[in-house]
């Protein structure tokens, strides 16, 4: 399946993406926004094998999307936490760009394309996503993908010996 958008396609993720799938989470900046990322190749392919196997699922928890432009992996946006239930109306993104595609707005883009298929694929009422308060990147692209900060949550992780705080956005319908 391919969901296009303006310059750019959304397709399913493949083991195949693996090299650019690991190179686009280890840099500094990818680094600090997640809690985890893979630490070699084999890792890499771990991960793209279980969100292979979950989308092939009868009631699928998420789906992962390579972002591709000019046939080139761009980065990766997903959904999350779907069919769960109590929350069967609800889900969560997830978005990495490749260092090389950073800066040209393209995760908001790919955002609002992914959040429209999800509204309607799986008739959500809310879509949330979260990010660092630092990181001022990803605020920016929940703002222009329509979300709306919520609150921040305090104290909301631990990692590297120090708490961390999230702001969380939602889109609702």
């Amino acid at each position: 399946m391919k969901l296009k958008g303006k310059g750019f396609v959304l397709r399913h993720i493949k083991i195949s993406d693996v090299k650019s799938y690991f190179e686009s989470m280890q840099d500094k900046v990818s680094k600090k926004g997640f809690m985890k990322t893979p630490k070699n190749l084999a890792e890499a392919k771990k991960e793209i094998k279980e969100k292979i196997s979950e989308k092939r699922k009868k009631k699928p928890t998420g789906e992962t999307f390579v972002i591709e432009v000019n046939g080139e992996y761009a980065g990766y946006i997903e959904i999350n936490h779907l069919n769960r239930k109590y929350h069967e109306h609800y889900g969560n993104v997830g978005y990495c760009i490749h260092p090389k595609f950073r800066g040209k707005g393209l995760a908001a883009k790919a955002l609002k394309l992914l959040v429209n298929y999800a509204f309607k694929k799986y008739k959500l009422r809310r879509i949330e996503g979260t990010c660092r308060i630092f990181n001022k990147a990803s605020a920016r692209t929940l703002e222009k993908a329509g979300f709306k900060l919520e609150g921040i949550l305090r104290k909301n992780k631990w990692k590297n010996g120090k708490y961390l705080d999230d702001m969380i956005w939602a889109r609702v319908r």
